[in-house]
């Protein structure tokens, strides 16, 4: 049965679905059908779990991902049985005959086991080159010519195929015009024996036995039996049921040699061949004329090599044949590059192609089991959704678990540090404007409402207390930092040149390897630049600096390294006061401490998704900060290098200091002739690159150049500058000569103080601002064992036993916090893809009163309930149903109008630039046009004139409401923004009077003359219109319309006839082939 069946039979909860144990889906990747996807993947969503699934296919690439979604949509195992090699290999070639002389014309251009020849592909160039012209008749031209050659390149293959033994073989065409010119071109070709003819004949006479005896004489009757009798044969969409099961039993029996196909004939019909061949490599799939993609052509050229009878398989493209824009204009070939990815390239990856309908939405609202917002969570594409949200749970409890093994609950009788709150209070006497760059609000208020006290990684108890607020303390610094930069930036930009001038020293922190260094470093200039969001310009600054250690020493120990070259260590000193040394060493894990472990990079690759910027940096204060001193000026002279820095990021503090050299302008010999003027900013740039250059090209690097040495006298006086900075951090009391300390002295250069240096008119925001940020940074850039001078003496930090690595941990709990507010507000506005539409057809459905809005659960109407029986069209059928707009039309009118609804109008017959909106407008207007029997110049894209001629005048009034009810349907779809407003409303009238025929009782042969629709089309719409009729019967007989049920029963009757309800071949016992291999 078809998955739509199958589809009714759960919506209708049927009993046959109890009894089921398995279920097959054959040609699995249909779920990549535009059309019909979505219906595969609903039963694959309802059918009920103890139902087994078996799904095939040979085209399906990502077969990992479809069975991950089956197995989480079931919850249960899926096993995944795939192989790379078929059983029969295939030999892919090109054959680049002309002529009906095909000697040396056939080109292996992919072995058997996938590698592309490329000198098969050379030879395949060299032969259509040398293959002399085209056309050797000048006197053909045209459609003429091109009829003679596609004729005589057939004669010469035909010939190639039977010389070699490759049938049967199946070509493969893109149309049913050109499949049945292909076979009518070898009229001359006889490929099958004496007894073959009889056994055809004879078969023949039994299958045309079944149909009328005027229906016996159609033409398609007599073509395919003429073809049959030869060895050739036709297969299309556009034949007769009936005679494409035929040709499908003459095939497989042998008796057909070449089969002329469309691509219909590779999916689901069981005809393996010797040979296939492909007349074309591009079709045209309802939209624009395209190149087969490798799903397609696989699944065609998978028809090649009959399982134990063929060692294997052969494909081959014919040249000739293909259209001139696959080819290449020098070698006459398709494209080296289209060939390698149509045979070896990735197949098409399956999609979803889910849709919400208002069938679904009614039999989901009619059952209790599932909802519509079910099926759409559980549909194929929320399946990254869903992956996405079971992770995004997973590491929520991930951080819930870690935050609460690192913290507690503050208890409101527990009494802080004051100092500490004092220090808080008095550096808040006014409100920042301005916010850190990537800090959002909600984590700025984590920071001010810190509700749970942080553990110390080293069990600390009384520093608790206090971490909190220090905490709060570093981050204002920063937030104040960057509030300043703005200020001037914004207010003061005329400034900016005095503040940071060529010398200016200033004090940047620097991130190496996730360590934040505080780095004394001499600008050079400044200059605007983008940001990488475009969300404005950024101050960056170009500064002379010294490289750092790529590492920070281990926890316990710093390299020392004396003037003869002797390496030596000791404990790593941050600041010493008197006699009493504080150390702060980093984390040690072979500590019994009830710090966990964690797992650091999925933690960060979690959080810097979620916060941007600064946030995802601690907030080190500088006396905390690692600082870098050379061993000697030659070290650091060495190390000198030139960073640009974005000010916001790196800005610790704008020293009181200018570096100053004894010529502030330079005069360079340019040519021996000119002089080229040098400012001090061009001239330090010049300097530092020469320097480096240097480094790179010298063996020694302090090696000076005699003509560079007003270069290096500049380099030498900021080497200086920047060694007498750090200098002053070394603490005079110890003896050791360490590499790395921390903290800066009360003799570090001072703050530049902006209202004095700079002589500023600040109004009173300012003067606060810049007042606050002065205090603080006096604050945290002074030791914190001098209890003489910092406000931190007296508080229960310095008990704590490693004061950074506890500041680290309030940072990670607020980022942790963070990313826990971020998952759930992510989670809660997780939004299916498809709430949109189902909102919007839903409102219509209420709307129309198919749906209680009333009732909280939206329980179904009446009219509801008569639509969940109907499986096309339900919303305007229904509507139309129950106003009675054929309880008085007879059996053969229902039947005709019904038509009208059961075969879809396809969107490729809509001009591009005619909406159907347009379309439906056209017809209310030929059909107004024809009752009146006026004459107009009206014209109609589809001819209507025409085809409403043929419909009786009572039918034309009936139509004309039919399309009024449509077409306020689709401005009430295209009201709530509906994804396809025009498919509920799309219909075709141009079946209509050939269906007014049939339900009148002509034969077929007599129906179908002067029609235009092919048979096997027109025989496709009367069984939708038998299967669309026998469920308005059934709803009608349901809901108590016994006389409407009657006569829909009756109209059912009149075109379920004859050739419409022949039964298939494959199950009738008495249709049999002596030879079936």
């Amino acid at each position: 049965m078809t998955t739509e069946i199958l589809y009714n039979m759960l919506c209708n909860a049927s009993e046959i679905i109890k009894n089921l144990e398995i279920v097959i889906l054959d040609e699995v990747h249909y779920i990549n059908n535009p059309d019909r996807g979505y219906v595969w993947e609903q039963i694959m969503i309802m059918l009920p779990k103890h139902i087994l699934l078996v799904m095939l296919s040979a085209t399906v690439p990502n077969n990992y991902e479809i069975a991950d979604w089956l197995g989480r949509v079931r919850g249960c195992e899926i096993h995944v049985i795939a192989t790379d090699k078929r059983p029969v290999p295939l030999e892919h070639y090109l054959y680049t005959g002309m002529t009906e002389q095909h000697t040396s014309h056939l080109h292996l251009i992919v072995d058997k086991d996938g590698h592309f020849i490329d000198s098969g592909y050379q030879a395949a160039a060299l032969s259509k080159n040398t293959g002399g012209p085209l056309y050797r008749t000048p006197a053909c031209r045209g459609k003429d010519a091109f009829i003679m050659h596609t004729k005589n390149t057939w004669l010469g293959f035909v010939n190639l195929l039977k010389e070699q033994n490759l049938m049967p073989a199946i070509a493969f065409a893109f149309s049913r015009s050109s499949v049945e010119t292909l076979a009518k071109n070898l009229s001359s070709v006889d490929l099958t024996s004496k007894s073959e003819k009889q056994q055809i004949t004879k078969f023949f006479s039994t299958i045309t036995g079944r149909l009328r005896k005027c229906d016996r004489k159609l033409a398609s009757v007599k073509f395919l039996h003429d073809l049959t009798r030869r060895g050739l044969a036709v297969h299309h969409s556009g034949m007769l049921p009936i005679l494409k099961e035929t040709v499908e039993l003459l095939f497989r029996a042998g008796l057909v040699k070449i089969l002329f196909a469309t691509e219909t004939v590779s999916t689901g019909v069981n005809t393996p061949a010797r040979c296939v061949v492909f007349t074309s490599l591009e079709k045209f799939d309802g939209h624009i004329r395209r190149s087969l993609d490798p799903s397609e052509f696989t699944q065609m050229a998978g028809r090649a090599g009959r399982r134990g009878i063929d060692a294997k398989g052969l494909v081959i493209i014919l040249v000739s044949t293909i259209g001139k824009s696959l080819k290449s204009s020098v070698t006459g070939l398709p494209t080296e590059s289209l060939l390698r990815n149509m045979i070896l390239g990735r197949q098409t990856r399956l999609i979803s192609r889910f849709r919400v309908t208002y069938s679904m939405i009614l039999n989901l609202h009619r059952s209790s089991s599932l909802t519509p917002q079910d099926i759409m969570k559980r549909s194929f594409m929320e399946a990254a959704s869903h992956r996405w949200e079971t992770k995004q749970r997973q590491h929520l409890s991930v951080l819930n678990k870690k935050i609460n093994e690192t913290t507690k609950i503050i208890s409101h009788n527990n009494n802080t540090d004051n100092n500490i709150s004092n220090i808080i209070i008095q550096t808040s006497t006014i409100t920042i404007s301005t916010s850190i760059e990537g800090t959002s609000d909600s984590f700025k208020s984590l920071i001010d409402s810190l509700d749970v006290q942080v553990k110390c990684p080293h069990d600390g108890v009384e520093c608790c207390d206090s971490i909190g607020q220090y905490y709060q303390l570093c981050y204002k610094y920063r937030q104040l930092t960057n509030s300043i930069i703005s200020t001037l930036d914004v207010k003061y930009a005329q400034r900016l040149q005095q503040i940071f001038c060529p010398g200016r020293l200033i004090l940047l922190q620097l991130i190496v390897n996730k360590s934040v260094w505080l780095v004394p470093a001499v600008i050079i200039n400044y200059h605007w630049k983008t940001k990488n969001n475009d969300a404005g310009n950024q101050i960056m600054l170009n500064v002379i600096l010294w490289e750092l250690p790529a590492n920070l020493p281990n926890s316990l120990t710093v390299i020392k390294k004396q003037e003869d070259g002797q390496s030596s260590s000791s404990e790593l000193v941050l600041a010493v006061s008197g006699s009493d040394t504080v150390t702060y060493e980093q984390m040690n894990n072979n500590k019994n401490t009830n710090y966990h472990e964690y797992d650091e990079i999925e933690e960060e690759i979690l959080r810097n998704s979620i916060s941007e910027g600064r946030t995802t940096t601690i907030p080190v204060p500088p006396h905390l900060m690692p600082v870098f001193v050379p061993f000697s000026l030659c070290d650091g002279y060495s190390r000198l290098t030139r960073q640009s820095v974005p000010l916001s990021d790196s800005l610790v503090r704008i020293c009181d200091r200018i570096v100053t050299f004894q010529d502030m302008e330079y005069n360079l010999v340019d040519d021996g002739n000119s002089k080229l003027h040098l400012s001090i900013s061009e001239l330090l740039l010049q300097s530092i690159k020469q320097l480096i250059i240097r480094r790179k090209d010298d063996t020694k690097l302090l090696s000076v150049d005699v003509n560079n040495h007003q270069f290096d006298q500049h380099l030498q006086v900021i080497n200086l500058a920047l060694f007498n900075c750090v200098n002053s951090i070394v603490p005079q009391e110890s003896a050791l000569t360490s590499a790395v300390y921390y903290t800066t002295l009360i003799n570090t250069p001072k703050q530049m103080d902006f209202k004095k240096d700079l002589n500023l008119v600040m109004d009173d925001e300012d003067i606060c601002l810049f007042d606050e940020y002065s205090t603080l940074n006096d604050q945290l850039t002074i030791p914190l064992a001098n209890g003489t001078i910092t406000a931190f003496s007296s508080t229960n930090l310095l008990k704590c036993p490693n004061l950074l690595q506890h500041l680290k941990l309030v940072h990670q709990t607020i980022r942790r916090k963070f990313a826990i507010n971020s998952i759930e507000n992510n989670l809660a506005n997780c939004q299916l893809q498809l709430s949109n539409e189902y909102t919007g057809r839903l409102s219509v459905l209420k709307e129309l009163g198919f749906i209680d809005s009333a009732t909280q659960s939206y329980c179904l109407s009446f009219k509801g309930f008569f639509a969940c029986e109907l499986t096309s069209k339900e919303v305007l059928l229904t509507q139309l149903l129950l106003d009675g707009f054929i309880d008085d039309l007879l059996a053969p009118d229902i039947a005709a109008v019904l038509s009208a609804f059961s075969n879809e109008l396809r969107a490729q017959d809509l001009t591009p630039e005619k909406t159907t909106s347009y379309y439906l407008k056209e017809l209310i207007a030929s059909i107004n046009c024809t009752a009146s029997t006026t004459t107009t110049n009206y014209t109609s894209n589809f001819n209507l004139h025409k085809d409403l001629e043929c419909i009786p005048r009572h039918l034309l009034l009936v139509f004309k409401n039919i399309l009024t009810r449509a077409s306020e349907l689709e401005t009430l779809q295209r009201l709530h923004n509906l994804t396809d407003p025009y498919l509920e409303s799309r219909l075709d009238l141009r079946i209509v009077p050939v269906v007014y025929k049939w339900a009148n009782g002509y034969s077929f042969s007599a129906t179908i003359s002067k029609c235009d629709i092919p048979e096997g089309s027109l025989i496709k719409s009367l069984l939708q219109l038998d299967e669309l009729i026998r469920h308005i019967s059934g709803a009608c007989r349901q809901f108590g319309n016994h006389i409407l049920s009657l006569k829909i029963d009756e109209a059912r009757d009149l075109i379920h006839r004859d050739i419409v309800c022949s039964p298939s071949l494959y199950v009738l016992q008495d249709i049999k082939l002596a030879k079936d291999d």
